[in-house]
């Protein structure tokens, strides 16, 4: 079994490359490259969201070709390979996409994948306080750090819009 399959990210980045534009951008109204945690996966978000800005669908053939637009290629550059390496990324995320009506699925995926960057940018503020603490940092720098939760607010309510916390099997079964 290949883990594109058990890939939220890789799992909504191919249900998105499957649907219209229209949809497509339903799916990524809210979403931002930096909500991925995977380099490769946050880069294929970008384009895409770069695509459906420009008003086209974003197919794997329009995701590569936006991609080789962006990537220098001259020799002894990596470009290429990067490209091709890309392009194989794409099509095996898109070739592994979600089986279930994409639009239903896309958005209970979106909601797993923004609970994903949720949970890390917890971890990230919390490793941020403990370094703190561990530094004998002053207190009120500490209280400031506390109380620095905008990022953390801002994916917590992007999390609930996507649905997060709703009970994903009656969402999908009431699309079947």
């Amino acid at each position: 079994m290949k883990t594109t399959l058990l890939d939220p990210e890789r799992q909504f980045l191919g249900c998105v490359m499957q649907v219209r534009l229209t949809a497509a951008r339903r799916l990524l109204a809210g979403m931002r490259a930096g909500d991925l945690g995977s380099p490769i996966a946050a880069h294929v978000l970008q384009l895409v969201i770069e695509l459906t800005g420009a008003g086209h669908a974003p197919t794997p053939m329009a995701v590569l070709d936006h991609a080789r637009e962006r990537t220098t290629t001259e020799p002894r550059s990596g470009g290429a390979h990067r490209l091709h390496s890309l392009g194989l990324w794409i099509v095996e995320t898109y070739a592994d996409g979600p089986i279930l009506p994409p639009p239903y699925y896309g958005a209970w995926l979106k909601a797993v994948v923004l609970k994903g960057a949720y949970r890390r940018a917890v971890r990230e503020h919390a490793a941020r306080l403990v370094q703190a603490i561990e530094d004998d940092s002053p207190t009120d720098i500490l209280r400031n750090q506390l109380d620095d939760t905008e990022r953390l607010d801002d994916l917590w309510r992007r999390y609930r819009e996507a649905g997060g916390d709703d009970e994903p099997t009656a969402r999908l079964e009431v699309a079947a």
